[in-house]
């Protein structure tokens, strides 16, 4: 019977711990830190760079595909087996 009350009380405690508010939620906005200035480039490294040599090709045009030399009865079944449990 202790057991049973003590085991009671420790229940209601949580219940009630759980519902109290242990640190109010404040919605102020904090600002932002200030960023510093960044400090001036060097004289010599305002430089331009090379221009780049060799341009990139245009990607090949990937939107037609190959037409589907499967059957129908093919296309229904699975690539691999696959078990579900």
């Amino acid at each position: 019977m202790n057991r049973l009350l003590l085991a009671l009380a420790l229940g209601a405690a949580a219940v009630l711990a759980g519902c109290e508010d242990p640190a109010p939620y404040d919605d102020t906005e904090t600002a932002p830190a200030p960023l510093e200035s960044e400090a001036p480039a060097a004289a010599d490294s305002a430089e331009p760079a090379a221009a780049p040599a060799v341009t990139d090709a245009p990607p090949a045009d990937t939107s037609a595909l190959p037409p589907d030399q499967r059957s129908s009865e093919q296309t229904v079944q699975p690539e691999s087996e696959t078990l579900f449990y």
